[in-house]
C-alpha cells in the first residue's frame, strides 16, 4: 500500500517536472521571439516580461517536488555525516516533518492569497491586465505537490 502511494506521488512529481520544462521552453520561445521581432521589425511582444515572470514562477513551483524526489536540494552534512546511520535517519525524518509543516503553512496562505485575488478580481498593472489569481495559482499547486512529495519521502523512511 505504501509503495503504491509513494509510486503515485513520485509519478505526479515527474508529471509536474515535465510541465515545468514546458514552461521553460515557452519562456525561451517567447523571449527569443521578442528579440527577433525587435531586431527585425522594431516591434515588441508587449507581454514578454510579464508572462515570462509568471511562467518562471510556475517553472520553479512545479519543479521543487521533483528536485526533492531526486535528492537534488543542497544539504549541509558536516554534522549529520558524523552521526550513526540510525540517528541520521531520525534527523532526516525530523527535518522532513518540519519541512512538511512549513510547506503546509505556505500552502494555506498561498490559497488565501489566490482566493483574495479571485474575489477582488485583482489585475496586473500592465498592458495585459492579467487576472492575478491565474498566475498565482501555481503557488498553492506547487506547495501541494511538494507536501505530497514530502509525505512520500517520510513514508519511504519507514519502508
Amino acid at each position: 500500500m505504501i509503495e503504491r502511494l509513494t509510486g503515485w506521488i513520485d509519478r505526479l512529481s515527474d508529471l509536474f517536472a515535465y510541465l515545468s520544462a514546458l514552461f521553460l521552453i515557452v519562456i525561451i520561445v517567447l523571449i527569443v521571439s521578442n528579440i527577433a521581432l525587435m531586431g527585425l521589425f522594431n516591434k515588441s511582444i508587449m507581454i514578454t516580461d510579464e508572462y515570462s515572470a509568471y511562467m518562471f514562477a510556475a517553472f520553479v513551483m512545479f519543479s521543487i517536488s521533483y528536485t526533492l524526489k531526486e535528492d537534488g536540494h543542497i544539504r549541509i552534512t558536516v554534522l549529520t555525516s558524523k552521526l550513526p546511520e540510525g540517528l541520521q535517519r531520525v534527523f532526516g525524518l525530523v527535518v522532513k516533518a518540519i519541512a512538511l509543516a512549513l510547506v503546509v503553512y505556505m500552502f494555506y496562505y498561498s490559497c488565501l492569497m489566490v482566493y483574495q485575488a479571485y474575489v477582488y478580481q485583482m489585475r496586473a498593472d500592465t498592458v495585459a491586465q492579467t487576472l492575478l489569481w491565474i498566475p498565482q495559482l501555481c503557488m498553492p499547486v506547487g506547495f501541494f505537490i511538494l507536501a505530497l512529495q514530502l509525505i512520500s519521502e517520510i513514508l519511504k523512511v519507514f519502508r
